[in-house]
């Protein structure tokens, strides 16, 4: 049994390479890891269509923590359904302030809605189609109405996309709205990902360390984004890619290889106290 008993990783950039592939080594490395009595979580802030099909390549379906925590899903072994095991959305207000400022900016940025299962989008644009490609999951269009993001129809994440100084600006905005209560880290330099203040990664992995009783002691996190800095800084032991944010590597408890160069395969030979 490894000494490190749950191991959670973020996917993009992280896991699979620039090119979205999974690295053999990293997927070998996985199962030897899970053969030997670890959990292995995947921690993105994809939505649960965009991770499903990878975390059964590797088999760690049970578990999923998404939309950069703000839900986490179970699947139990006796059934292919997913079950909710927590969520949190977003206030009511925060994605028309949210487009009111794209708006009033003259931003040229893509926002998108997660909620639930669903991903919905105004219009299928370069951003969107671009992250259909990423993620395997598709967008459904529809008009941003008054009901999206009341009690029946929770939003969850809002994903806005777009240049540098768009995100730049749009995050300086937010910065001036405190009463949205709002979570807003960037996965990559061109998307910053908005969720509740009370959500985050490492909330996500102290829910699932509790549920499987395992101390926080023995996980361990790897990532390379700022919306990985949490559980970077707070887990157990947190694991740098090579190709990771300053901030992310200077937080970090050691730094691998890329994620082009099976920095996650690195990480859970080196520091798992997995025996082979």
């Amino acid at each position: 049994m490894p000494k490190i008993k749950i191991v959670f990783s973020d996917v993009d950039n992280t896991l699979i390479t620039s090119k979205n592939k999974l690295l053999p080594q990293v997927s070998s490395a996985i199962q030897d890891y899970v053969d030997a009595g670890g959990v292995f979580v995947l921690a993105s802030a994809r939505p649960p269509m965009g991770m499903q099909k990878l975390a059964q390549q590797i088999g760690c379906a049970s578990l999923q923590i998404c939309l950069n925590g703000a839900l986490i899903l179970q699947t139990t072994k006796n059934s292919t359904e997913t079950e909710i095991l927590f969520e949190k959305s977003i206030s009511a207000n925060a994605l028309p302030e949210i487009l009111q400022i794209v708006d009033q900016q003259n931003l040229k940025i893509s926002v998108n809605a997660f909620a639930g299962k669903d991903w919905l989008v105004q219009s299928h644009d370069y951003w969107v189609k671009q992250e259909e490609e990423i993620t395997g999951a598709l967008a459904t269009i529809t008009p941003f109405d008054s009901w999206l993001g009341d009690k029946k129809h929770p939003v969850h994440k809002i994903l806005c996309m777009g240049e540098p100084d768009q995100i730049n600006v749009l995050e300086e905005q937010l910065n001036q709205h405190p009463e949205l209560h709002l979570n807003y880290l960037r996965s990559k330099p061109t998307y910053l990902e908005i969720v509740d203040h009370s959500v985050s990664k490492m909330k996500a992995i102290e829910t699932v360390a509790d549920f499987t009783h395992i101390p926080l002691q023995q996980t361990m996190a790897i990532g390379d984004g700022e919306n990985d800095l949490p559980m970077i800084k707070d887990a157990g032991i947190g694991i740098a890619v090579a190709n990771s944010f300053p901030k992310v590597k200077a937080a970090a408890t050691h730094i691998v290889s890329s994620n082009n160069n099976g920095g996650v395969a690195e990480a859970i030979r080196k520091y798992t106290g997995l025996s082979r």
